[in-house]
């Protein structure tokens, strides 16, 4: 049996070489894992950022073809020049005031006659002349009337081409407009996935760091299990070294004076017999020895 002063040693040993921090503990399959989960978030930030840029350079072309983009009234007066509608228009009025010209002329055909004569006309001259006149004015008018109305279907076509052409302009803008908007959403989504991939990213990192934190605790919360059980079992050994010791200890002083007193009883007696011995020489022979 080991004494209390081995024992002692083994204790304070023990208390000298406690189990090292949970941090201590090194796990290379852990370290590997969070390596790898960083170097994605690194990589998904780098994604974010060129996501980031690219939501923004399309925000910047929504924002510059928005502020190009043109009325509707400045569409609208460039296709009044483009398809001829003033054109158009003056051609029209000016075909119809030389139609109301050739009918008024017409209408006033008869005192044109006699004021054109420079002799009196019978009634049939003048039915004559008029006829004559009237036929070729009648037919003028009905070329010119046919011509007006061919003017006035142009005016209106070209009218209607202006404001179809300035509808279809709008319309082509607004086109581009969604698409520039269609363009610069998807960019803003792709930045929004991007963030959410990162933060995903760090939750994994974080799930790892929390296993290894566990299994480090582990491994700190097993080595200290043997660790108190060492320390308890030196401090039991060590208290039963001493009491053992101290029973011994004890035992041996008993011993020795159950000795002394044997010694002691033994010279006393011894002494007694001696003087036992003189009294009875004395008495017999006079004399002591």
């Amino acid at each position: 049996m080991s004494t209390s002063s081995y024992w002692d040693s083994q204790y304070k040993n023990l208390m000298a070489n406690k189990p090292p921090s949970s941090d201590s503990y090194y796990n290379q399959s852990f370290v590997d894992r969070m390596n790898e989960a960083q170097r994605d978030i690194d990589n998904l930030v780098s994604e974010k950022d060129k996501s980031w840029s690219s939501m923004n350079q399309k925000k910047d072309e929504y924002d510059a073809f928005s502020g190009s983009m043109r009325e509707y009234d400045d569409i609208y007066n460039e296709a009044q020049t483009k398809f001829g509608v003033d054109e158009g228009h003056a051609t029209y009025e000016k075909s119809k005031k030389a139609l109301a010209l050739a009918q008024s002329t017409l209408d006033a055909l008869p005192s044109t006659i006699n004021a054109a004569s420079n002799r009196v006309l019978t009634q049939s001259q003048r039915e004559a002349r008029y006829n004559a006149l009237a036929d070729r004015a009648t037919r003028q008018i009905g070329i010119m009337t046919q011509q007006n109305s061919m003017y006035e279907q142009a005016w209106k076509n070209a009218r209607e081409n202006q404001a179809t052409y300035a509808k279809a302009e709008m319309a082509s803008q607004y086109a581009k407009l969604g698409d520039f908007n269609n363009a610069w959403i998807n960019a803003k989504n792709e930045y929004d996935n991007a963030v959410r991939r990162i933060e995903s990213a760090k939750v994994n990192l974080n799930l790892i760091r929390s296993d290894y934190r566990m299994w480090q605790n582990q491994q700190w919360s097993q080595a200290n299990t043997i660790w108190y059980n060492k320390l308890n079992n030196a401090l039991t050994r060590y208290v039963q070294a001493l009491d053992t010791e101290h029973t011994l200890y004890r035992l041996g002083l008993e011993q020795k004076m159950a000795d002394s007193d044997a010694k002691i009883a033994y010279w006393m007696n011894k002494g007694n017999e001696r003087m036992g011995n003189m009294i009875a020489s004395y008495y017999y022979n006079g004399t002591f020895y």
